[in-house]
C-alpha cells in the first residue's frame, strides 16, 4: 500500500507541507514495566498508573517518574529522585500506594536515576553506585548475605562505576562503564566462575567474553546483553530455545549469540522461557516458549516446543518489557501494545474478537487473530488509556477542520468506554471513509471514490498526530520574550534507561527573560525537541535543576530520554524547548552540539 494521497486530498498534502516548517510538537514517550502480575506505565506527563494484581490507578499528583512492577510488589522512581514502594516484597509489606502519596518510601536511596525490581528484592542507581533492599538470602544484594530482608537500601558491594542494573529471581546483574557485566547472586542464571567453580554466594562473577555491554536483561532462568554492536547474547536455562539458540535440557553458563535476529537491536528483555528485541527499525522478534503466546507471533501452542518470529502488526516500537506470560510494548507516539496471557491486564483491556493489522497477512487460525479468549491474545492489543484513541480523534477532527467539503463533520458513534475497536471509523458523503486501526502500529486509512475501492494507507498515525500537533498555533510575543542559553547536550551510548536499551540524551539548558521582560509565573516548561535536516529527537522528562537556588528571573533545567533516532556526537542540531504559561503554549529555540560520551 502507498502512503499518497488520492486527488481531492492533495489540498491535504500541500496543508501537511506548509505546517512542517514548524517544529512538529513532540510525540508522548511512556516507560513500562511488566512483571509476575502487574504492569505500570507513567507518561512524559507524569501520569502513572499500573494494572494487575498491585494495582495503581492514574495519577498525576504522586511525582512518580518511572515505575517497575516485581512480583507482588512495586516501586516508583520519584520526580525527586527517591524511591517509594508498595505491596508484598517476599516477606516485607510495604504501605499502600495512594493517587498522592506512592507507597513507602524506601531509606539509604537518594538521587537515584534507575531502578531494577526482581521477584523479592530490588535496587536503585545512584550516581554510579548499586543500592539494594529486600532479600540478600542468595547473595542476590552483595556481601555479606542475610536471611533477613530488609526494607532500607544498602550499598551492594563491588558494584561500583556501573551504568546500568537490572534485577531477577535470586540475582542482580550490572553494566560497568568499561563494557562489562557483573552479576551477583545464586538464583538463576547461574554463572561459573574462574576455575570452574561456582561463584560464592555475595561474590560478584564477571561474565565472560562480554566487554562492550550497553544494556543487560534477566528474569528467571536466563539473561541476555545487549552489545554495542546491536549484538544480543545470552546465558542460562534454554530448555524452550529463549538463549536464541536450538534448545538443550542443559543449562548454558557463557553467553552465547542469538542467532537470526534479522538486524541489529536496540532493546532486549527476557521473561521466564522466552526473550524480545526491538531491532532498529521498529520491529519487534520474540524467540522462545510460546504456550502462553507470549511470543505474539500469531498464534500459540498448548506444547513447550522453541518457536521464533516477529510480533504481527508492530512496525515503530520504541521500548519492550516482558513478564511471566505476557509482554508490552511501546510504540512511537507513546501508544502501548500488549500481548500474551492475561495476568496484568485488568478489565476491559482486551474485548476484541479479532484485529487488523496493516500490510500483515497471515493464516493462522482466525480464533488466535488478537481475540482474548480465556484471557489470552496471541497477537498485540492496544491497553485502555493507552492506546491511540486520543491521537486519532485528534487527527480526524483536523482533518474535518482543515478539509470540510471532503470530510463534512458527521454524527459518528463514539468508541463503548472502556473499549478500543479493531477501528475508529468516520463515514462521510459519497461512500468516503477515514479510520484508523486500534491495535498494532496505529495507521490512518482512506476509503472512497479516488482509492479505487481499495483500502489506502495514509502512513503512521504517530507522523499525522505530530502534524496535527503543530497546527496548534503558538504565541510569539510569550515565546519572544524568553532566550534559551547555555544549552549542552550529551548522548551516553553507556546510560541506558531501565529495562529498555538505547540511547541515553541529556540536555542542560537555562530560560531567561530577554531585556525588558521578567520569566512569566506559571513558566514549565513540557519537553524539547532536537532537530538536524530531516531527523529530530523528542528529549522528555523535562526537570528543573534542584541543585541551584530557586530564582524568579532564570529557570535551570534539565532532561532525558531514550530516543529510538541517534544523533551521533559532533553534531549541530536546532533545540527546541516547549513549554505552557498558564495553559498557553510556546516554544523558544536554540543551536547546540552534540557531544558523545563512549
Amino acid at each position: 500500500m502507498r502512503n499518497t494521497f488520492p486527488a481531492p486530498l492533495l489540498w491535504l498534502g500541500a496543508l501537511l507541507a506548509s505546517l512542517l516548517l514548524l517544529a512538529a510538537a513532540p510525540a508522548q514517550a511512556t516507560t513500562l514495566s511488566t512483571g509476575y502480575d502487574t504492569s505500570c506505565s507513567v507518561s512524559n506527563d507524569w501520569v502513572a498508573q499500573c494494572w494487575g494484581a498491585v494495582p495503581l490507578a492514574r495519577t498525576s499528583s504522586a511525582g512518580i517518574a518511572d515505575l517497575r512492577a516485581g512480583k507482588g510488589f512495586n516501586c516508583a522512581l520519584r520526580k525527586d529522585e527517591t524511591v517509594s514502594c508498595w505491596g508484598s516484597m517476599g516477606s516485607l509489606s510495604f504501605g499502600p500506594a495512594t493517587a498522592d502519596t506512592p507507597g513507602q518510601a524506601i531509606a539509604g536511596v537518594r538521587q537515584a536515576t534507575q531502578l531494577a525490581v526482581g521477584a523479592t528484592h530490588a535496587c536503585a542507581l545512584s550516581g554510579a553506585v548499586v543500592y539494594c533492599w529486600g532479600d540478600g538470602s542468595r547473595g542476590q544484594r552483595g556481601a555479606p548475605v542475610s536471611a533477613t530482608p530488609s526494607a532500607q537500601a544498602s550499598y551492594a558491594e563491588g558494584l561500583y562505576d556501573v551504568t546500568r542494573v537490572a534485577a531477577g529471581n535470586g540475582s542482580t546483574c550490572a553494566v560497568k562503564r568499561d563494557g562489562s557485566v557483573w552479576c551477583y547472586g545464586t538464583g538463576s542464571p547461574q554463572l561459573t566462575a574462574p576455575g570452574g567453580m561456582a561463584p560464592a554466594p555475595g561474590t560478584g562473577t564477571r561474565v565472560p567474553g562480554i566487554g562492550d555491554a550497553v544494556d543487560v536483561a534477566l528474569f528467571d532462568g536466563h539473561a541476555c546483553v545487549l552489545r554495542k554492536t546491536g549484538a544480543i547474547a545470552c546465558w542460562g536455562s534454554n530448555a524452550q530455545g529463549e538463549l536464541g539458540t536450538p534448545a538443550s535440557a542443559t543449562p548454558v553458563t557463557a553467553p552465547v549469540e542469538v542467532q537470526g535476529l534479522g538486524g541489529a537491536a536496540k532493546a532486549v528483555a527476557v521473561g521466564p522461557g522466552y526473550s524480545c528485541a526491538v531491532l532498529t527499525d521498529g520491529t519487534v522478534k520474540c524467540w522462545g516458549g510460546n504456550a502462553g503466546a507470549q511470543l505474539g507471533i500469531g498464534y500459540h501452542r498448548d506444547s513447550a516446543a522453541p518457536e521464533t518470529g516477529n510480533v504481527l502488526g508492530i512496525t515503530d516500537a520504541t521500548a519492550i518489557s516482558t513478564g511471566a506470560t505476557h509482554a508490552c510494548a511501546v510504540l512511537d507516539g507513546g501508544y502501548v501494545n500488549c500481548w500474551g496471557t492475561g495476568i496484568g491486564r485488568g478489565d476491559g483491556l482486551c474485548d476484541t474478537a479479532g484485529a487488523y493489522y496493516p500490510g500483515v497477512q497471515y493464516s493462522h487460525p482466525t480464533s488466535n487473530l488478537a481475540a482474548c479468549f480465556s484471557r489470552v491474545s496471541a497477537t498485540p492489543y492496544a491497553v485502555q488509556d493507552l492506546g491511540p484513541l486520543a491521537d486519532a480523534n485528534m487527527v480526524l477532527d483536523w482533518a474535518e477542520a482543515s478539509l470540510p467539503r471532503t470530510f463534512p463533520p458527521q454524527f459518528n458513534l463514539p468508541s463503548l468506554p472502556g473499549r478500543i475497536g479493531n477501528y475508529l471509523v468516520r463515514a462521510y458523503p459519497g461512500n468516503t471513509y477515514l479510520a484508523v486501526n486500534g491495535h498494532g502500529t496505529p495507521h490512518l486509512m482512506y476509503l472512497g471514490p479516488d482509492s479505487g475501492g481499495q483500502l489506502r494507507d495514509l502512513g503512521r498515525l504517530a507522523h499525522w498526530a505530530r502534524q496535527a500537533r503543530a497546527s496548534q498555533p503558538v504565541t510569539p510575543p510569550i515565546s519572544n520574550s524568553l532566550q534559551l542559553q547555555h544549552v549542552s547536550v550529551n548522548v551516553d551510548f553507556f546510560g541506558k534507561s531501565s529495562q529498555t536499551s538505547c540511547n541515553n540524551l541529556y540536555v542542560w539548558f537555562m530560560v531567561s527573560p530577554t531585556p525588558g521582560h521578567t520569566l512569566p509565573a506559571g513558566f514549565k516548561p513540557t519537553s524539547i525537541r532536537l532537530l538536524k535536516g530531516d531527523t529530530y529527537v523528542d528529549v522528555p522528562n523535562v526537570t528543573e535543576e534542584s541543585q541551584y537556588t530557586p530564582s524568579p528571573d532564570v529557570y535551570r533545567g534539565r532532561a532525558s530520554g531514550c530516543p529510538a533516532t541517534i544523533i551521533r556526537g559532533d553534531a549541530d542540531v536546532e533545540l527546541v524547548l516547549y513549554f505552557t504559561i498558564d495553559g498557553q503554549a510556546g516554544q523558544v529555540r536554540a543551536r547546540a552540539k552534540v557531544l558523545e560520551t563512549s
